[in-house]
Parts: C-alpha cells; structure tokens; sequence
C-alpha cells in the first residue's frame, strides 16, 4: 500500500514502509484495530471487556510474532516465506483465542479497563508513528 501510494508519509504510519518485523506488526495492529471497533457496534451490550480483551490479545499476538520468527529463524539460519506466513496467521489464532479466554473470564470490565486499554492502544499508535521514520538501531527494526 505504502509503495502503490507514490510512499505516500501518511499512508506509512498505518502499512509498513519496509521489511522489518516492527514494519510487519502494523499489518496484525491496524486490521484488528478497525475490525474491533465496527465489532464492537455489535457486542457493545453484552461485553463489558471487550476493549481490554482486544487490546491484551492484539499485544499478544504481536508478541507472537515477534517470539516465532525469531525462534525459528534462529535456529535455521534463514528465513521461508512460507514459515513467515504460517507465522503471522498462528499469531492471529493465538491472538483470538486470547481475545475469547479474556471476554469468557468477564473480569477486566469497567470504565477504569476500557481507559486502561484505550491509553495502550494510543501509545502503540503513537509508538508506530514514531518509529515508521525514526527507527532504532535494532534488529527488531531492521531489514531481515
């Protein structure tokens, strides 16, 4: 999307601008952002912790990511886009999965959790807007 845009600056913020795992992240981050809130037009009466719920679960998901590809990655020596993709839709699984224990648990519910996790989802945005275009000098932001 970025490169179809003519590398449109804005358009980075919300799609990777590279190849990095950080860059990649957006692609679990920003869908599950949108999707969880037209979600949550429907469910808004029965699930107190639904914010809360998606917010730990997007966090872990992307914490899955980052803990698969690296593990695996490791230990071969190389990278398969195959494994890469395989990756990305485990972490989705895990990620709903998470998201389900959470909203069956019924704990975290309240206005204090739903600005608790409106504040984390802010902060992550913030935090991939600043990194798009100021990225640390770590393997986590760099070109695999």
């Amino acid at each position: 999307m970025y490169n179809w845009t003519g590398e449109n600056v804005i358009v980075g913020y919300f799609f990777p601008v590279n190849e990095s795992i950080w860059e990649h992240l957006k692609l679990l981050f920003f869908p599950a952002g949108v999707f969880s809130v037209i979600e949550y037009c429907f469910v808004k009466r029965e699930i107190k912790n639904y914010a809360f719920a998606v917010t730990i679960s997007v966090i872990i998901g992307m914490l899955s990511i980052i803990t698969l590809f690296y593990t695996y990655s490791g230990v071969l020596g190389f990278m398969v886009d195959f494994i890469n993709i395989a990756i990305f839709f485990c972490s989705i699984i895990i990620m709903l999965v998470v998201k389900n224990k959470i909203i069956l648990n019924e704990k975290y519910g309240g206005q204090n959790y739903t600005l608790f996790s409106l504040l984390i989802w802010f902060a992550v945005t913030l935090t991939f807007v600043f990194f798009t275009y100021n990225p640390p000098s770590i393997g986590l932001f760099k070109v695999p």
